[in-house]
């Protein structure tokens, strides 16, 4: 459980790192309009108090909302129906104009993107790559990077969509290949915080697209990025305060036990003895 929760945590640290650069990088690159100034809500609550979660939500400069989905699936109907409840309950509860955009992984080539019930029709804006070769992109990169060229912003952006490409390239290796690229261009690379950040989004893409035990080989290679460097000690460091609160806690409940029984000399004489703090949290199953 305790690995779980780290993995977890992140997981969530990379998702934070991801929206960020997908605003600022990814919705040029896809031909996305407008400007995204923060990030949005994720959880809506329904009146029957079920919870829906979207993969991520921006807001735009004219207060409008964008909302991205992921599909390594062709779900048809029932995902555009689903992503029309999303739209509906967030449009209503934010008050804001709702646009959705699908980005399809290259598995899927002709997805459902429109429907008409009763007088209505619903549609989505989707987002296939599928005429974009991975495999060929990494190994273009391969290639430039060993002719001693240097590779640009503009190079290595792609690699943050290769799990959305096409091409006949396995899914865990275009992300193993794309951390590589990353990790040997970093060294002279002026934008460092561009590779941190599109380790960061890998990462997550790889969360979202691989089967788990193929992503158990990526976190082995996400180890040795600086990306991977950053979540172990973020790891370390919520573990940490988690620690902390926890010993508080501990600390509180024994002076509260202590107090109602009228043993103020103990919870003095605590305070400043560690060993005989320990004693006391023992004699009370602390």
């Amino acid at each position: 459980m305790e690995k779980k929760n780290k993995t977890s945590q992140h997981e969530d640290a990379a998702l934070k790192v991801m929206m960020q650069f997908f605003a600022d990088e990814l919705l040029p690159y896809l031909g996305v309009p407008g400007k995204a100034i923060r990030a949005a809500p994720t959880e809506t609550v329904q009146l029957e108090l079920r919870k829906s979660f979207e993969d991520f939500n921006l807001v735009m400069e004219d207060g409008s909302w964008k909302h991205f989905e992921f599909q390594s699936t062709n779900g048809g109907m029932e995902d555009l129906k689903r992503f029309r409840a999303y739209e509906a309950n967030l449009s209503y509860q934010h008050g804001v104009k709702v646009t959705t955009y699908v980005l399809f992984s290259g598995r899927i080539k002709n997805p459902m993107t429109s429907y008409t019930e009763g007088v209505n029709t619903y549609r989505i804006c989707p987002i296939i790559m599928q005429n974009k070769n991975a495999g060929l992109m990494i190994r273009n990169l391969r290639l430039k990077a060993e002719a001693g060229e240097k590779l640009a912003k503009e190079d290595l952006v792609p690699l943050a969509l290769v799990p959305l490409m096409g091409g006949e390239m396995e899914q865990k290796d275009r992300v193993l290949e794309s951390l590589d690229i990353l990790r040997r261009a970093r060294d002279g690379f002026d934008d460092q915080d561009c590779i941190d950040k599109l380790e960061a989004v890998i990462y997550t893409m790889a969360e979202k697209f691989l089967e788990n035990l193929d992503m158990e080989e990526v976190r082995k290679g996400v180890a040795m990025t600086r990306l991977g460097q950053m979540l172990i000690e973020e790891g370390r460091e919520e573990g940490r305060a988690e620690g902390r609160k926890e010993e508080r806690d501990r600390t509180n409940t024994l002076n509260l036990k202590l107090s109602e029984l009228g043993r103020i000399n103990d919870i003095i004489r605590a305070a400043k003895d560690r060993p005989y703090q320990e004693e006391l949290l023992r004699e009370f199953g602390l």
